[in-house]
């Protein structure tokens, strides 16, 4: 994390604040960047970790915001019960043109504590409850006026008392949808679930090209990647750190490249996959635009299918399945690349948006 990043996290009022909110509402916590690895030990005792949960994620969102302009702090909490950490929860503020602070997660939509598995349901309860009116709390000190929170799928069955609570507490919620793989059938299987027109274009793209994984350290193929993406973009839509912070999580061992070479062995086009021990989620794709009339995307999907289920994987997360009558609507280009995921899914599964009533208060603009 920046420089800059640390400097607006540990001056003036943000702590005094986030520990007076966790004073009035009873949360026990620690914060993620003070608590070591404790963030993915207790990430290994959740029943279904997706990828938004992981640190890897955490870090490169909060780069990627700081490197376009919009300041976010990590505010991240390990939740504690009976002396034991009990809960993940992924939190931000960032820092809007007005110069006012928004909480959420990862610079966008707050998400909801996800509990380790042998907790009570009783117990997951009240501390809900608590998580809330902390939220409220700060939210007050924040002059916030609006709080969104998203939930994906996390491997449970129904939804939880996060939702329950903020609906009886007057908040509405909308619907939108996300695009999964079940990684539980054999490849024969999964891949029969594919659009029939990529079967074949698969078959054909594997032979077209040489395609690899790189799971490790491979610095000079990473470079050459970000390259690929410059080249493609026109232009750097982010920071060159952001990109570090992706990096490690594939010398980790917690992310992969599939990318594909020609006969000459130019690159040609990849895609990057970052991974809990549950979860798969597509981050970032680049093709050469020259060779759009050609198989790449196709044959680098299912070799990282391959590659997920060689890694015992559940589920692949493909991202948002955009519609025209989304608010805000997309454009043509999302709706497009949101149509070619959506050939190799199995699963289209809801993303609720809730929006919270929360307490009026004066809206305030800056903090000293």
């Amino acid at each position: 994390m920046s420089e800059a990043v640390l400097t607006v996290a540990e001056d003036g009022w943000i702590l005094p604040a986030l520990d007076e909110a966790l004073a009035e509402s009873g949360l026990f916590a620690r914060r993620r960047s003070s608590a070591g690895d404790e963030w993915s030990s207790t990430g290994a005792r959740i029943a279904y970790l997706p990828v938004d949960y992981s640190a890897d994620m955490i870090d490169y969102q909060l780069s990627y915001w700081c490197g376009n302009k919009r300041p976010t702090v990590d505010i991240s909490l390990i939740l504690i019960h009976d002396n034991r950490p009990c809960a993940l929860w992924p939190l931000s503020l960032s820092r809007e043109q007005d110069g006012s602070w928004r909480l959420g997660a990862n610079g966008a939509a707050l998400l909801p504590p996800l509990f380790v598995a042998t907790l009570m349901p009783t117990t997951i309860k009240s501390i809900t409850a608590k998580c809330q009116s902390f939220v409220a709390g700060l939210c007050s000190a924040l002059a916030q006026d609006l709080l969104e929170s998203a939930e994906s799928f996390t491997g449970a069955e129904g939804l939880g008392d996060w939702h329950d609570r903020a609906m009886r507490a007057g908040a509405t919620c909308t619907l939108q949808h996300e695009m999964y793989v079940d990684l539980a059938p054999d490849l024969a299987r999964i891949k029969s679930v594919f659009r029939k027109s990529y079967k074949s274009l698969v078959i054909s793209g594997a032979r077209l090209w040489q395609v690899f994984v790189l799971d490790g350290e491979g610095n000079d193929v990473w470079e050459e990647y970000r390259l690929l993406h410059l080249g493609v973009a026109g232009r750097a839509t982010r920071s060159f750190e952001s990109w570090e912070w992706q990096y490690r999580a594939i010398c980790g061992g917690r992310a992969f490249l599939v990318y594909l070479r020609d006969a000459s062995g130019k690159m040609v086009g990849g895609g990057l996959f970052h991974t809990t021990k549950d979860e798969a989620l597509y981050a970032v794709g680049v093709y050469d635009r020259t060779l759009f009339d050609k198989p790449l995307g196709h044959v680098v999907q299912f070799r990282a299918i391959e590659e997920m289920k060689a890694r015992g994987l559940r589920w692949y997360k493909l991202g948002a399945r955009a519609y025209p009558t989304d608010e805000p609507a997309p454009n043509a280009k999302d709706l497009a690349i949101s149509d070619f995921k959506q050939g190799f899914s199995s699963h289209l599964l809801p993303r609720y948006v809730i929006r919270h009533r929360l307490p009026e208060t004066e809206r305030a603009t800056t903090h000293p």
